[in-house]
């Protein structure tokens, strides 16, 4: 059973609370918020040592995973302005962010957002804390809002965040790759840690007019970490105009044959949001298999091992972190609200 994401969230708060030593006033809640992944990180090593099979646990597994996720971005989102005063160590590799403190004016701001994920946490806890581990492995169903949760995390390429600072560099490089068509690159992958602004790069990119210029044909599919192949091959076939009634109940594997063959014949830019590891990438990889063609793929992730596992040729491109006047420009963007000239 995967319980890395919780060990990973509680090594980032280990790491930043021992770098920063002190979050600006909000120790109790991160305190609070380590307490509960310890807590959920226990109870997924039980079920495992167990064998435990059923509905309830891989339901709970999967929104375990994505509250450690959202754990882990706020916690690294929010410890920035302490981290960046100081020189070398963890601060450097974490210094882009949408939240830039100044004179502690979004104190509250981090406090609720700390206080929002630990009470999800907390919720899950009680509902798994009903249930004796021990018991588990036979038939079951308890409650999850993974599917709403997902749902909030979707991304769609005509939503746009008008909080937008430093991404004009990464687009100048990134497009001249997707342009090239002598390169034997197919994938390029963005990649990054949450909250660096991966989607919203690929988002500029979709809508950048030399690339709109470029490729007979765009989409965008959002990925996540519960993929169907399915679906994402069905929303691709979408944004090309090529679905039909049919295709809906076409067998999977003719699905893929039919957006292949599509993607060999046409110039076409396909962008894959939020793909999460290398098991995600094969499942859907049989539609995109042709070579010989001038079609490419975006795709955004976390994992920069998933790039040379999809394309021996492909591109990595690693999201870099916004410098001080970056941050403190987009600081002024979401913490002081334009005012409308008489």
């Amino acid at each position: 059973m995967d319980f890395s994401a919780v060990s990973s969230a509680l090594k980032t708060i280990g790491e930043l609370t021992q770098e920063v030593t002190s979050l600006w006033g909000v120790d109790e809640q991160v305190e609070g918020l380590a307490s509960e992944l310890r807590w959920m990180q226990s109870f997924l090593k039980v079920a495992d040592g167990r064998k435990v099979d059923n509905e309830l646990i891989r339901t709970s597994v999967v929104e375990i995973r994505e509250l450690a996720y959202d754990a882990e971005d706020v916690i690294e989102t929010f410890s920035l302005k302490v981290a960046s005063k100081r020189k070398g160590g963890f601060s450097n590799c974490i210094k882009r962010s949408a939240c830039f403190l100044k004179e502690g004016c979004l104190l509250h701001q981090i406090k609720s957002e700390i206080e929002k994920i630990t009470a999800k946490i907390k919720e899950l806890t009680r509902q798994l804390k009903t249930y004796d581990v021990s018991k588990f492995g036979v038939d079951g169903e308890g409650p999850s809002s993974s599917t709403e949760r997902r749902a909030s995390r979707r991304s769609y390429p005509h939503v746009m965040d008008d909080n937008i600072v430093g991404l004009g560099k990464d687009i100048k490089k990134l497009v001249p790759v997707l342009l090239d068509e002598k390169s034997e690159c197919r994938v390029i992958s963005i990649c990054g840690m949450g909250g660096l602004g991966k989607t919203t790069l690929a988002k500029k990119i979709y809508h950048e007019s030399q690339v709109v210029g470029h490729f007979k044909h765009l989409a965008w599919a959002y990925v996540s970490q519960n993929c169907q192949e399915r679906k994402v091959w069905e929303d691709i076939l979408s944004d090309l105009n090529i679905l039909s009634e049919a295709d809906k109940k076409m067998k999977v594997e003719k699905l893929s044959e039919k957006l292949s063959s599509f993607l060999e014949k046409n110039k076409c830019l396909v962008i894959l949001d939020d793909i999460w590891n290398i098991e995600v990438w094969d499942n859907l990889k049989p539609a995109f298999s042709a070579r010989e063609t001038k079609s490419k793929i975006l795709l955004t992730s976390r994992n920069k091992e998933i790039i040379s596992h999809a394309d021996k040729n492909g591109f990595l491109y690693e999201l870099q972190c916004l410098n001080y006047e970056q941050s403190w420009e987009l600081f002024q963007k979401i913490a002081i609200p334009p005012t409308n000239s008489p």
